[in-house]
């Protein structure tokens, strides 16, 4: 049978249950118990013979003659139901044999007790539909066979593949604690702009939009830098936020659109003390994941011990594409560049080819954890030099697993040096960079009615649940990922 003669099929049997007076989708459930519930209480709420009320997706059936068996699962678990015409007239039994199909939503309301061969089971006393399944589910998941189908249609994923649905009940865990530890470090959850007049606090192309209203182009945020640090300048001392943000640019197993991040800022402080802070955050995270401070991400054991490794951004250049940064021009780095494969644009600068070829050839080799520090000043218009007539910044990136984890700085606040950077990424920008920073005039100003020193941090959440939880992509490890649309 078809699928469209199965749709029929089941919109004729819920025309059945019409006809019958049964509303096939109740506007609540009078459930007593989550199945899990019901099994962990079973001896005494069997002893007791009590009734209990439970609700779940029908996942299997299985008839014969007077007596039909259906399993529901709500979730939690799965418990099998028993229907009989002992117990049920002759009408409602045989409304439920003509009606019933797997993947419908169900309560029963019976006693528990134990088969024969020892099951655990519900002796349905009464029964109601509760949502009536119009479309069938896939008789057989592709599971891994078909990864674009199991994106696009999560929900059945999460249906069939427990496994699917742990994944994210961790990534949930792990974003709770997220934010238990930075609210006990004495940060204050806040919440800034997504829709901003001016996309800024990172080098990233946006998402353009407008608004009617008022007449004016808008952007999706691509981070929420500096709006957190307006909060400082305003007297807050520590702020954090998680959020969504939104960059117009490629696709891969570490990028997606639409991504998770927490931005943290805390004033009197700077990127050395940030280190220690993000030191004891991972520690606590894969500890309280693991078990203890090591975890294997694909096959790899990665050991946790403070302090992290610190490497300058000019020795890893050094030791992995044989280029001194500070001896080599552009043109030696774009030649570089080309024998690596990467597709050279003609707006790039000697310091973001440097960058590319670096995410080319070494970040996928950090597995154990390490800061990189001391990055060129033309990648962070937004951080302090290192010292007042230094090239590169007070700045660290945190690496594990092959993958950028986290990107802080201590913080510019001096107004006239912010200037100066926004105007050599306007440069960049009228060079042909879409990724470059705007000025933004509106921020200037706040930082000159004085902001005190801070260290910043933003974290990848959506990499670093991929990191605990084994996940390969961050595909995995999104609820609903970016997807084309199928034609």
């Amino acid at each position: 049978m078809g699928l469209d003669e199965l749709k029929d099929e089941r919109l004729r049997k819920l025309k059945e249950l019409v006809r019958a007076n049964i509303d096939p989708y109740p506007a609540k459930s009078w459930r007593s118990h989550t199945i899990k519930q019901a099994l962990e209480n079973f001896d005494d709420l069997s002893g007791q013979k009590a009734t209990v009320v439970l609700a779940g997706r029908v996942m299997a059936m299985r008839a014969h003659g007077a007596i039909t068996f259906a399993d529901i699962n709500d979730g939690s678990s799965t418990i099998q139901t028993l229907f009989n015409t002992e117990h049920l007239s002759d009408r409602e039994y045989e409304l439920l044999t003509s009606t019933l199909d797997i993947g419908d939503f169900l309560e029963v309301q019976g006693p528990l007790f134990l088969t024969k061969r020892n099951e655990r089971t519900v002796e349905v006393l009464k029964w109601r539909m509760l949502a009536k399944a119009t479309r069938p589910l896939p008789e057989k998941w592709h599971g891994l066979v078909d990864v674009e189908e199991r994106y696009r249609r999560r929900y059945l994923d999460l249906i069939f593949n427990d496994d699917v649905k742990k994944r994210f009940e961790m990534r949930f865990r792990i974003i709770s604690s997220m934010r238990k530890f930075f609210a006990e470090h004495g940060y204050q959850e806040v919440e800034t702009p997504i829709l901003q007049v001016k996309p800024g606090g990172a080098t990233a192309r946006p998402f353009a939009t407008h608004m009617n209203d008022l007449d004016i182009d808008l952007y999706l945020r691509v981070a929420p830098e500096l709006y957190l640090k307006r909060l400082l300048v305003g007297g807050f001392e520590r702020v954090f936020e998680i959020g969504k943000n939104f960059r117009n640019e490629g696709m891969d197993r570490e990028h997606n659109p639409e991504f998770t991040m927490l931005e943290a800022y805390a004033a009197y402080k700077d990127h050395e003390w940030l280190m220690g802070l993000v030191e004891d955050l991972i520690l606590e995270l894969v500890t309280e994941v693991f078990g203890k401070p090591e975890l294997d991400y694909e096959g790899t054991v990665i050991s946790l011990k403070k302090p992290f490794r610190r490497i300058p951004f000019a020795d890893i250049i050094k030791q992995y594409a044989g280029l001194e940064y500070d001896l080599a021009d552009t043109d030696d780095f774009v030649r570089k560049a080309n024998e690596l494969g990467i597709q050279v644009e003609k707006a790039w600068t000697k310091a973001v080819l440097a960058d590319e070829i670096y995410k080319k050839v070494a970040r996928p080799l950090m597995m154990e954890p390490v800061f990189v520090v001391n990055h060129p000043l033309e990648l962070s218009p937004l951080s302090k030099k290192s010292a007042p007539d230094s090239t590169t910044v007070a700045r660290f990136q945190l690496l594990m697993a092959g993958m950028e984890l986290c990107n802080a700085f201590s913080e510019l606040n001096d107004p006239q040096d912010q200037r100066v950077r926004f105007e050599e990424q306007e440069k960049q920008r009228q060079a042909g960079s879409e990724e470059a920073q705007r000025l933004d005039e509106d921020f200037i100003e706040a930082l000159e009615y004085g902001m005190p020193p801070a260290a910043g941090i933003g974290i990848g959440v959506d990499r670093l649940v991929a990191l605990l939880t084994g996940a390969h992509s961050l595909r995995d490890v999104l609820l609903f990922p970016t997807m084309k649309p199928n034609a």
